[in-house]
């Protein structure tokens, strides 16, 4: 008997599809059989993958404009509703996009071995466009709560430098499926799309739509057309994945992939309220109604005295007739000060630093106090968590990569493992810069070596890079330093260093 997990939410992230069933057995079953198993899970992996599609798309218009407001409604004055959107969803994915992955990933040595083939493998990553390729993935992340790369050899040319491509599997199309077992190992993933074709039906012609599945085991691939009427069919023949590794990873942040968009929809809706209602007021104050007071007016006289523009009435001794306009506005304070205090949550909430009026600089909002007031500290902290997501899901890209370069014999990575290699997210690490280079100074005065100093400043996104480059300029300088005995050492320069830095903050 099938089984599956996956609950119907509203937009509070996407369902993940859990089968009761374990790699081990599936990759050990025969076509036959596996077809067998597959089509028992064939209806609900569609079922979960629509109601995911929907949902994505929803959110996917929703982040460039097509927002809740639009279906705002009024029940006095009809014809003053204005709809406007202050798509705060589109700026925050922005600023998250280009905070997080405005550099690229680079791929660093832990230790000192196969420094050469790491650098082959960013050249490698360079040509693919990877740099592109993550952000590009990381905005559907950011979005729509999750995003999926497919990655496959390539024969090494002239033209082709790389071993391997690297592509992003399109957010509406794809689902990896999981054990439900303890491991929650990775079984598989469908690509689904959505076909058509004609068929001849009583000596007339009708389209017939079918969703095609493409399933990516580990070791094979298999294609199969679900049709309307719920039949499967099977097509072609089982294609084998001689790499014998997932083709397709899965990327996310969060563990109920739920997005950002989600997170701030309350207050992004909130906002686009209060600034239609207030295009809404000053509209109302514009068109202000008039009040008749002990004056008959029909509708050909109004709109008369609309043409017009003024108006003649007639008044008598005990019945005074006057007209006036009725107007009454918004407290524009009040409602400043609620605006400010949406934005103010959504930035909190988010985790995104808020610009802050640069006239208003107070004698202490200056260097650490100025970051974290505006709420970067508090962003670079909270970006890490996303790092350290999304450097797993893209660890396991990365053994996929290594696997497909060792397999092939003009690639020049032979040796190189996937524990041997750390992703770096290059933020803009030059906050408190003076700041951190004293205290470098201070740590190496100290006699704390040089591979523990350089990370606790975080400055360099390789420290193991720049500890190499610290010690072959040293060789460099012994060996300078021997061939002219007059040359300051190292030790003299680095106190003259030191004391230039001393005189130049006392003045």
């Amino acid at each position: 008997m099938s089984s599956y997990s996956g609950t119907n939410r509203n937009l509070y992230g996407r369902q993940t599809i859990y089968i009761d069933q374990e790699e081990k057995s599936l990759l050990s079953l025969g076509d036959t059989e596996l077809k067998a198993i597959l089509a028992q899970y064939i209806p609900v992996i569609t079922e979960i993958h629509s109601t995911n599609q929907e949902r994505i798309q929803y959110l996917w218009d929703y982040y460039l404009g097509l927002q809740d407001i639009y279906k705002k409604e009024k029940h006095t004055r009809e014809e003053i509703n204005n709809k406007k959107v202050e798509n705060w969803a589109y700026a925050i994915v922005d600023f998250k996009k280009a905070w997080q992955l405005g550099n690229p990933i680079q791929y660093v040595m832990i230790n000192e071995t196969s420094g050469d083939e790491i650098e082959t493998l960013n050249k490698y990553a360079r040509y693919e466009n990877k740099e592109a390729k993550d952000q590009l993935i990381y905005e559907d992340i950011l979005v729509t709560g999750r995003g999926f790369r497919f990655q496959e050899s390539s024969e090494i040319t002239e033209d082709d430098e790389a071993p391997f491509n690297i592509y992003n599997v399109d957010r509406d199309s794809c689902e990896v499926v999981y054990s439900s077992g303890m491991r929650h190992e990775q079984l598989f993933s469908v690509v689904i799309t959505a076909m058509q074709n004609v068929v001849l039906l009583q000596e007339q012609e009708q389209k017939q739509y079918y969703l095609q599945v493409n399933i990516y085991l580990r070791n094979k691939k298999l294609t199969c057309n679900y049709m309307s009427d719920g039949t499967i069919e099977w097509v072609g023949d089982v294609q084998p994945i001689i790499l014998n590794e997932h083709l397709i990873t899965e990327y996310y942040v969060n563990r109920d992939r739920i997005s950002l968009i989600e997170i701030g929809k309350d207050l992004f809706d909130g906002i686009n309220q209060l600034e239609s209602l207030d295009f809404d007021d000053m509209e109302q104050f514009v068109n202000a109604i008039m009040v008749f007071t002990n004056a008959q007016i029909d509708e050909e006289s109004l709109n008369e005295i609309k043409k017009l523009g003024a108006v003649n009435i007639k008044s008598t001794e005990n019945r005074k007739a006057s007209v006036a306009l009725l107007q009454q506005r918004l407290n524009a304070t009040d409602t400043q000060v609620f605006y400010t205090r949406l934005l103010t949550s959504l930035h909190q909430i988010l985790g995104i630093p808020m610009a802050t009026d640069t006239g208003s600089v107070t004698s202490g909002d200056t260097g650490k106090a100025k970051m974290t007031g505006q709420g970067y500290t508090s962003a670079g902290i909270r970006a890490k968590t996303d790092e350290t997501m999304f450097k797993m899901c893209d660890f396991n890209s990365l053994k996929v990569l290594l696997k497909i370069c060792k397999a092939d014999d003009k690639s020049k990575i032979k040796v190189l493992k996937a524990s041997e290699i750390d992703s770096k997210m290059n933020r803009d690490m030059s906050d408190n810069l003076l700041v951190k280079t004293q205290g470098l100074m201070n740590l190496l005065t100290a006699k704390v070596p040089k591979e523990y100093a350089i990370p606790i400043i975080n400055l360099f996104s390789d420290s193991n890079a720049v500890v190499k480059a610290m010690d072959k300029q040293e060789e460099e300088n012994k060996e300078e330093e021997s061939k002219n005995p007059n040359t300051n050492t190292l030790e003299q320069d680095n106190n003259i260093t030191n004391a230039n830095q001393l005189d130049l903050q006392e003045q």
